[in-house]
């Protein structure tokens, strides 16, 4: 499950139940893919204040979240606890999104290396984008070899995250800016390049299409996926049969796979 994966990553994060009370919409809006059924349900019947919060922040969920609760009885006293632990390190990653983008950072390895895009695609003198950009870890590596970079995170702790960052190393071409991969906030052709590196594949087809949209007529996607992929994977597959050419490249001392496809090739 990936909440071993977030307990092995944050082993000191220590997550309490109101931490699900700085959640913001885009992640309330996930909750169904991500937050396990039973578990939610017993942290809504047992803490209101959950509730109300989740459909406030985001009211398209309460539809969702009256079906958990038709679905679900209460939790017994004794199992609350850990329902509430469980759901809690299944959305870990979130969490330590809110409270400490600086704990995220420092387990964000290995460190993207910009070769990884200067490879395929020339950033001198270009507009770039680095969509879920997350702390900036690859938009502050590609940063000092472009004309602009675009960090597109919906996450507002760590769009001020970015930006004090930027401050602090006298970077002014960098711009966290709010949005998704799959709505790019810039118009459409004003890009050179795109890069994504772990965040593509939760809405493909809306993702591709949008990256083709904000990219010029020469443009350049370039897409990370961090982790050696064959044939057989399916995020693979999609992306082959949308157009893109795949080889390796070197994600710190290991082989990964990365993706690309310039625009009118």
């Amino acid at each position: 499950m990936f909440a071993e994966l977030l307990r092995k990553r944050f082993p000191d994060l220590d997550p309490v139940i109101d931490d699900l009370l700085l959640l913001e919409c885009h992640q309330i809006a996930s909750l169904p893919e991500r937050a396990p059924a039973q578990q939610l349900a017993a942290v809504l019947h047992a803490d209101p204040r959950i509730h109300r919060f989740l459909i406030t922040r985001h009211p398209q969920i309460e539809a969702h979240l009256t079906r958990l609760l038709a679905q679900h009885a209460p939790a017994a006293s004794s199992l609350l606890p850990g329902y509430q632990e469980a759901l809690l390190w299944e959305i870990a990653d979130w969490i330590v999104y809110q409270r400490a983008p600086d704990l995220y950072e420092a387990t964000d390895t290995p460190k993207p290396n910009a070769a990884a895009v200067t490879d395929v695609a020339s950033l001198e003198g270009r507009t770039v984008v680095d969509a879920g950009a997350g702390t900036g870890t690859m938009a502050f590596a590609l940063a000092p070899l472009a004309a602009t970079v675009f960090a597109v995170e919906p996450v507002s702790t760590l769009r001020e995250y970015m930006r004090h960052k930027s401050k602090r190393l006298g970077i002014d071409h960098l711009y966290p800016i709010d949005g998704l991969l799959h709505a790019v906030p810039l118009p459409t052709g004003s890009v050179d390049v795109v890069v994504t590196r772990r965040s593509i594949g939760w809405r493909l087809p809306d993702e591709l299409a949008e990256v083709e949209r904000v990219l010029g007529s020469n443009g350049v996607a370039v897409h990370l996926l961090g982790t050696l992929t064959d044939e057989g994977d399916e995020l693979h597959r999609a992306l082959e049969s949308h157009g893109y050419a795949f080889d390796i490249y070197e994600e710190g001392s290991e082989p990964a796979t990365r993706f690309r496809k310039q625009l009118g090739a």
